[in-house]
Protein backbone atom coordinates (compact mmCIF):
# COMPACT_ATOMS: atom_id res chain seq x y z
CA UNK A 1 0.00 0.00 0.00
CA UNK A 2 1.13 3.47 -0.66
CA UNK A 3 0.97 5.68 1.98
CA UNK A 4 1.25 9.60 1.59
CA UNK A 5 1.23 12.06 3.92
CA UNK A 6 1.59 15.60 3.82
CA UNK A 7 1.43 15.83 0.47
CA UNK A 8 -0.45 17.42 -2.48
CA UNK A 9 1.51 16.51 -5.00
CA UNK A 10 0.09 13.06 -6.60
CA UNK A 11 -1.73 11.49 -9.20
CA UNK A 12 -4.15 8.42 -10.13
CA UNK A 13 -6.04 6.76 -12.31
CA UNK A 14 -9.38 5.15 -12.18
CA UNK A 15 -9.64 5.31 -8.59
CA UNK A 16 -12.46 4.67 -6.15
CA UNK A 17 -12.73 6.66 -3.05
CA UNK A 18 -13.14 6.56 0.65
CA UNK A 19 -13.19 10.06 2.36
CA UNK A 20 -13.74 10.64 6.03
CA UNK A 21 -11.30 10.90 9.17
CA UNK A 22 -11.04 6.98 9.99
CA UNK A 23 -9.55 7.68 13.44
CA UNK A 24 -11.13 4.00 14.75
CA UNK A 25 -10.86 2.41 11.44
CA UNK A 26 -14.07 0.87 13.27
CA UNK A 27 -16.63 -1.96 12.03
CA UNK A 28 -18.79 1.15 10.52
CA UNK A 29 -15.34 2.66 8.71
CA UNK A 30 -15.20 -1.00 7.10
CA UNK A 31 -18.55 -0.93 5.56
CA UNK A 32 -16.94 1.57 3.24
CA UNK A 33 -13.89 -0.14 3.04
CA UNK A 34 -15.98 -3.01 1.71
CA UNK A 35 -16.98 -1.06 -0.90
CA UNK A 36 -13.41 -0.47 -2.32
CA UNK A 37 -12.96 -3.96 -2.00
CA UNK A 38 -15.36 -4.33 -4.28
CA UNK A 39 -14.95 -1.58 -7.19
CA UNK A 40 -11.38 -3.14 -7.21
CA UNK A 41 -12.28 -6.56 -7.90
CA UNK A 42 -13.65 -4.10 -10.93
CA UNK A 43 -9.96 -2.91 -12.03
CA UNK A 44 -9.91 0.78 -9.98
CA UNK A 45 -7.68 1.77 -7.73
CA UNK A 46 -8.63 1.71 -4.27
CA UNK A 47 -7.76 5.44 -2.43
CA UNK A 48 -8.92 6.19 1.70
CA UNK A 49 -8.83 9.97 1.80
CA UNK A 50 -8.16 11.40 5.16
CA UNK A 51 -6.61 13.91 7.11
CA UNK A 52 -2.83 14.59 8.30
CA UNK A 53 -4.37 15.74 11.39
CA UNK A 54 -7.57 16.14 13.35
CA UNK A 55 -9.34 19.11 12.15
CA UNK A 56 -9.79 20.63 15.40
CA UNK A 57 -6.41 21.00 15.71
CA UNK A 58 -6.20 23.51 12.99
CA UNK A 59 -9.87 25.15 13.56
CA UNK A 60 -10.18 25.83 17.02
CA UNK A 61 -5.97 24.95 18.45
CA UNK A 62 -7.54 22.06 20.55
CA UNK A 63 -4.86 18.91 20.71
CA UNK A 64 -7.22 15.91 20.83
CA UNK A 65 -6.59 12.69 22.16
CA UNK A 66 -6.78 10.01 19.15
CA UNK A 67 -7.43 5.84 19.25
CA UNK A 68 -4.83 5.07 16.61
CA UNK A 69 -1.56 7.40 15.50
CA UNK A 70 -0.99 7.73 11.99
CA UNK A 71 1.75 4.76 12.15
CA UNK A 72 -0.69 2.70 13.88
CA UNK A 73 -3.36 3.26 10.88
CA UNK A 74 -0.74 2.60 8.33
CA UNK A 75 -0.12 -0.76 9.67
CA UNK A 76 -3.96 -1.47 10.54
CA UNK A 77 -5.11 -0.47 6.47
CA UNK A 78 -2.19 -2.55 5.53
CA UNK A 79 -4.34 -5.83 6.60
CA UNK A 80 -7.53 -4.87 4.55
CA UNK A 81 -5.59 -4.61 0.90
CA UNK A 82 -5.92 -1.56 -0.22
CA UNK A 83 -3.85 0.36 -2.48
CA UNK A 84 -3.56 3.94 -1.81
CA UNK A 85 -4.06 5.97 1.88
CA UNK A 86 -4.00 9.58 1.49
CA UNK A 87 -3.48 11.46 4.46
CA UNK A 88 -3.32 15.06 2.62
CA UNK A 89 -2.75 17.93 5.07
CA UNK A 90 -6.21 19.91 6.12
CA UNK A 91 -4.76 23.29 6.64
CA UNK A 92 -5.09 23.33 2.79
CA UNK A 93 -8.39 21.28 2.31
CA UNK A 94 -10.28 23.90 5.19
CA UNK A 95 -9.90 27.01 2.27
CA UNK A 96 -11.68 24.97 -0.38
CA UNK A 97 -14.80 24.87 -1.49
CA UNK A 98 -16.72 21.74 -1.42
CA UNK A 99 -16.82 21.74 -5.37
CA UNK A 100 -13.33 23.39 -5.86
CA UNK A 101 -12.54 19.97 -3.28
CA UNK A 102 -14.34 17.68 -5.77
CA UNK A 103 -12.86 18.76 -8.93
CA UNK A 104 -9.58 20.25 -8.43
CA UNK A 105 -8.33 16.99 -5.71
CA UNK A 106 -10.64 14.05 -6.57
CA UNK A 107 -11.39 14.59 -10.48
CA UNK A 108 -8.50 16.17 -12.01
CA UNK A 109 -5.71 14.57 -9.55
CA UNK A 110 -7.70 11.02 -8.50
CA UNK A 111 -9.69 10.66 -11.50
CA UNK A 112 -12.09 9.33 -9.29
CA UNK A 113 -15.02 7.26 -10.55
CA UNK A 114 -16.20 5.86 -7.94
CA UNK A 115 -16.81 8.09 -3.93
CA UNK A 116 -18.20 6.15 -0.91
CA UNK A 117 -18.78 8.44 2.56
CA UNK A 118 -20.70 8.03 5.76
CA UNK A 119 -24.25 9.35 5.68
CA UNK A 120 -22.99 12.37 7.80
CA UNK A 121 -19.96 12.93 5.40
CA UNK A 122 -18.90 17.14 5.65
CA UNK A 123 -16.79 18.20 3.40
CA UNK A 124 -15.19 21.91 2.34
CA UNK A 125 -15.14 25.14 3.64
CA UNK A 126 -17.32 25.04 7.25
CA UNK A 127 -18.16 21.71 5.81
CA UNK A 128 -20.47 23.35 3.58
CA UNK A 129 -20.80 20.06 1.25
CA UNK A 130 -22.93 16.64 2.13
CA UNK A 131 -23.86 13.74 0.50
CA UNK A 132 -26.45 15.92 -1.54
CA UNK A 133 -23.99 18.02 -2.91
CA UNK A 134 -22.01 15.07 -3.66
CA UNK A 135 -24.67 13.61 -5.44
CA UNK A 136 -25.85 16.75 -7.32
CA UNK A 137 -21.82 16.43 -8.90
CA UNK A 138 -21.86 13.44 -9.69
CA UNK A 139 -23.74 14.24 -12.46
CA UNK A 140 -21.51 16.35 -13.62
CA UNK A 141 -18.22 14.75 -12.98
CA UNK A 142 -19.75 11.19 -13.67
CA UNK A 143 -18.80 9.25 -10.71
CA UNK A 144 -20.63 6.50 -8.94
CA UNK A 145 -21.53 7.70 -5.19
CA UNK A 146 -22.58 5.25 -2.14
CA UNK A 147 -23.96 6.62 0.58
CA UNK A 148 -23.58 4.29 3.90
CA UNK A 149 -25.97 4.68 7.22
CA UNK A 150 -24.33 4.83 10.86
CA UNK A 151 -23.90 1.03 11.53
CA UNK A 152 -25.04 0.49 15.01
CA UNK A 153 -24.52 -1.82 17.79
CA UNK A 154 -27.12 -2.70 20.91
CA UNK A 155 -28.83 0.44 19.66
CA UNK A 156 -26.25 2.94 19.76
CA UNK A 157 -24.30 4.32 16.44
CA UNK A 158 -20.63 2.97 16.57
CA UNK A 159 -18.97 5.95 16.11
CA UNK A 160 -15.01 6.89 17.39
CA UNK A 161 -16.10 9.29 20.30
CA UNK A 162 -18.07 5.78 22.00
CA UNK A 163 -15.46 3.78 21.35
CA UNK A 164 -12.98 6.42 23.36
CA UNK A 165 -15.24 6.77 26.00
CA UNK A 166 -15.31 2.65 25.69
CA UNK A 167 -11.48 2.58 26.25
CA UNK A 168 -11.04 5.03 28.77
CA UNK A 169 -13.87 2.80 30.58
CA UNK A 170 -12.01 0.08 31.10
CA UNK A 171 -14.29 -2.19 28.77
CA UNK A 172 -11.83 -3.75 26.19
CA UNK A 173 -13.98 -6.09 25.15
CA UNK A 174 -16.63 -3.52 24.01
CA UNK A 175 -14.46 -1.60 22.54
CA UNK A 176 -12.99 -4.91 20.28
CA UNK A 177 -16.33 -5.64 19.37
CA UNK A 178 -17.20 -1.59 18.01
CA UNK A 179 -13.82 -2.02 16.10
CA UNK A 180 -14.01 -4.96 15.08
CA UNK A 181 -10.76 -5.71 15.82
CA UNK A 182 -8.43 -6.28 18.71
CA UNK A 183 -7.31 -2.20 20.16
CA UNK A 184 -3.85 -2.17 18.87
CA UNK A 185 -0.79 -0.21 20.08
CA UNK A 186 2.30 0.16 17.71
CA UNK A 187 5.99 1.57 18.69
CA UNK A 188 9.48 0.88 18.70
CA UNK A 189 11.16 -1.13 21.31
CA UNK A 190 13.51 0.16 23.46
CA UNK A 191 15.92 -0.66 26.53
CA UNK A 192 13.93 -1.00 29.93
CA UNK A 193 15.14 -1.77 33.23
CA UNK A 194 15.99 -5.79 32.11
CA UNK A 195 14.00 -6.64 35.28
CA UNK A 196 12.23 -9.02 33.70
CA UNK A 197 15.34 -10.93 32.41
CA UNK A 198 16.67 -10.95 35.88
CA UNK A 199 13.61 -12.95 36.78
CA UNK A 200 13.48 -15.26 33.19
CA UNK A 201 10.45 -13.13 31.74
CA UNK A 202 12.51 -10.57 29.04
CA UNK A 203 9.72 -7.97 28.04
CA UNK A 204 9.52 -5.65 24.95
CA UNK A 205 8.80 -2.06 25.95
CA UNK A 206 7.40 0.83 24.17
CA UNK A 207 6.52 4.39 24.86
CA UNK A 208 3.32 4.66 23.32
CA UNK A 209 2.59 8.39 21.68
CA UNK A 210 0.93 10.64 24.48
CA UNK A 211 -1.80 11.37 22.01
CA UNK A 212 -3.17 8.15 22.06
CA UNK A 213 -5.63 7.09 24.78
CA UNK A 214 -4.94 3.56 26.52
CA UNK A 215 -6.74 1.40 28.71
CA UNK A 216 -6.72 1.66 32.29
CA UNK A 217 -3.49 0.68 33.88
CA UNK A 218 -3.35 -3.37 33.70
CA UNK A 219 -1.98 -6.70 32.49
CA UNK A 220 -3.78 -8.07 28.96
CA UNK A 221 -3.59 -10.99 27.26
CA UNK A 222 -2.58 -9.71 23.88
CA UNK A 223 -1.02 -10.88 20.07
CA UNK A 224 2.16 -9.41 19.00
CA UNK A 225 3.45 -9.08 15.25
CA UNK A 226 6.91 -7.95 14.61
CA UNK A 227 8.51 -5.87 12.11
CA UNK A 228 9.70 -7.71 9.44
CA UNK A 229 8.51 -11.07 11.08
CA UNK A 230 4.73 -12.69 9.61
CA UNK A 231 4.37 -14.96 11.82
CA UNK A 232 1.55 -14.11 14.78
CA UNK A 233 2.60 -14.48 18.45
CA UNK A 234 0.82 -14.01 22.02
CA UNK A 235 1.58 -12.83 25.31
CA UNK A 236 1.00 -10.83 28.20
CA UNK A 237 0.91 -7.05 28.24
CA UNK A 238 1.18 -4.89 30.87
CA UNK A 239 0.22 -0.90 30.72
CA UNK A 240 1.05 1.25 33.62
CA UNK A 241 4.18 2.57 35.66
CA UNK A 242 5.66 -0.55 37.19
CA UNK A 243 4.67 0.59 41.07
CA UNK A 244 6.73 -2.11 42.89
CA UNK A 245 9.96 -1.02 41.24
CA UNK A 246 9.72 2.80 40.80
CA UNK A 247 6.11 5.07 41.73
CA UNK A 248 7.66 7.99 39.38
CA UNK A 249 8.50 5.93 35.97
CA UNK A 250 6.44 7.17 32.43
CA UNK A 251 3.57 5.27 32.11
CA UNK A 252 4.32 2.54 29.03
CA UNK A 253 3.56 -0.57 27.99
CA UNK A 254 5.75 -3.95 28.10
CA UNK A 255 5.05 -7.41 26.70
CA UNK A 256 5.89 -10.79 27.66
CA UNK A 257 5.89 -13.00 24.08
CA UNK A 258 5.72 -16.68 24.95
CA UNK A 259 8.28 -18.58 23.74
CA UNK A 260 10.38 -15.76 21.84
CA UNK A 261 14.28 -15.46 22.86
CA UNK A 262 15.20 -12.91 19.44
CA UNK A 263 16.96 -9.46 19.95
CA UNK A 264 14.32 -6.71 18.83
CA UNK A 265 15.32 -3.93 20.29
CA UNK A 266 14.58 -0.75 17.35
CA UNK A 267 12.00 -3.07 15.91
CA UNK A 268 8.35 -2.01 15.75
CA UNK A 269 5.80 -4.10 17.91
CA UNK A 270 2.41 -4.52 16.98
CA UNK A 271 0.54 -5.16 20.22
CA UNK A 272 -3.34 -6.48 20.15
CA UNK A 273 -5.28 -6.35 23.23
CA UNK A 274 -7.60 -9.56 23.49
CA UNK A 275 -8.57 -9.80 27.24
CA UNK A 276 -8.23 -7.93 30.48
CA UNK A 277 -6.28 -10.21 32.81
CA UNK A 278 -6.18 -8.01 36.44
CA UNK A 279 -5.59 -3.86 37.41
CA UNK A 280 -2.31 -3.08 37.74
CA UNK A 281 -0.97 -3.55 40.97
CA UNK A 282 2.11 -2.90 43.73
CA UNK A 283 3.51 -6.14 45.78
CA UNK A 284 5.96 -5.83 48.39
CA UNK A 285 9.01 -7.20 46.44
CA UNK A 286 9.90 -7.99 43.58
CA UNK A 287 9.76 -11.82 44.64
CA UNK A 288 6.07 -11.45 44.82
CA UNK A 289 6.00 -9.52 41.39
CA UNK A 290 7.51 -12.53 40.00
CA UNK A 291 5.16 -14.96 40.88
CA UNK A 292 2.21 -13.00 39.87
CA UNK A 293 3.93 -12.26 36.34
CA UNK A 294 4.11 -16.47 36.71
CA UNK A 295 0.75 -16.54 37.17
CA UNK A 296 -0.27 -14.34 34.52
CA UNK A 297 1.45 -16.13 32.07
CA UNK A 298 -0.27 -19.23 33.10
CA UNK A 299 -3.42 -17.56 32.34
CA UNK A 300 -2.59 -15.70 29.18
CA UNK A 301 -1.05 -19.35 27.75
CA UNK A 302 -4.45 -21.03 28.80
CA UNK A 303 -6.57 -18.29 27.53
CA UNK A 304 -4.63 -18.39 23.76
CA UNK A 305 -5.14 -22.18 24.20
CA UNK A 306 -9.01 -21.74 24.41
CA UNK A 307 -9.37 -18.88 22.59
CA UNK A 308 -7.32 -19.21 19.62
CA UNK A 309 -9.70 -20.74 17.01
CA UNK A 310 -12.57 -18.73 17.54
CA UNK A 311 -10.75 -15.92 17.19
CA UNK A 312 -12.45 -13.22 14.61
CA UNK A 313 -10.32 -12.17 11.71
CA UNK A 314 -8.39 -8.73 12.42
CA UNK A 315 -11.21 -6.71 10.22
CA UNK A 316 -14.96 -7.98 9.97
Amino acid sequence: MEYLINKTDFQYKNTAVALGKFEGLHRGHQLLFHELKEWKKEGKKSVIFTFDMPPKLVIDGVQENVIYTKEEREFLLEKLGMDVMIAYPFKQLRTLSPEAFVKEILVKQLDVKAIVVGEDFGFGYKRAGNTKLLEQLSKVYGYELKVVKKLQYKGEDISSSRIRKTIMNGDLALANELLGHPYTMVGEVIHGRALGRVIGMPTANIVPDKRKYLPPNGVYVASIRIEGDEQQYYGICNIGVKPTIDDNIQRGVETFIFDFHYDIYGKNIFVELLHFVRPEMKFSNVEELSAQIHKDSAFGRAYVQKQENQMKPFFL
